[in-house]
């Protein structure tokens, strides 16, 4: 038997569903970044521009990490590998559920994950 969505595969589809929740990040490490919306249930995260959403800072790795838009309507951060690690709220984490609020780091880069309006 064959999933098409996470955690049993994580192969990417064109007809991937969009992200229903109004799911975005705010990055505070730098000024004028604005949001950063989230606009399918696979959103890869790093330095290289084929991700979903791109980094142009060195200490963030080509491929950082991964969010997926679980069944369930939650979100959950996974890292990749990535050489300075992905933090939740001040703890290293490799797979962590996010909530409303929480703070995630990429190496320097500091986002502040919103759901809804």
């Amino acid at each position: 038997m064959k999933f098409n969505l996470w955690p049993f595969s994580r192969q990417r589809r064109e007809s991937m569903e969009t992200v229903p929740a109004r799911a975005r990040f705010i990055r505070t490490d730098s000024v004028g970044k604005g949001e950063l919306r989230l606009r399918s249930a696979l959103c890869r995260l790093g330095r290289a521009p084929e991700n979903d959403i791109s980094f142009d800072n060195d200490s963030v790795s080509g491929r950082h990490a991964e969010i997926y838009y679980l069944p369930d309507g939650s979100f959950q951060i996974c890292d990749v590998g990535s050489t300075n690690g992905t933090w939740v709220n001040g703890q290293r984490i490799q797979s962590q559920l996010l909530k409303n609020g929480d703070v995630v780091e990429l190496g320097e880069v500091r986002l502040h994950f919103r759901v809804g309006d």
